[in-house]
């Protein structure tokens, strides 16, 4: 593998040698879904902890109260995909 290939693609024709699923991409889609509904949250995460590390209390609690929004949208979303 040479440094410009990507480590993750869709067009390679090949299995994984240690995958299980039948469907290898099918897998990888369905991760890609399910962190693109925890992408909120995380990145709710990362802008809470660069406020509080630059220590600004207003930044701080503005990303807060994003994260907490963040999160409750992301158990409101699994509680309908749990339903």
């Amino acid at each position: 593998m040479n440094s410009s290939q990507a480590l993750v693609g869709r067009d390679h024709t090949f299995a994984p040698a240690n995958g299980n699923a039948r469907d290898p991409w099918l897998r990888l889609a369905q991760l890609e879904a399910e962190l693109e509904a925890q992408e909120p949250v995380i990145g709710a995460a990362i802008l809470v902890a660069a406020a509080f590390r630059l220590r600004d209390e207003a930044g701080l609690i503005e990303t807060l109260r994003c994260l907490a929004n963040a999160v409750s949208a992301h158990e409101a979303h699994t509680a309908r995909a749990d339903a």
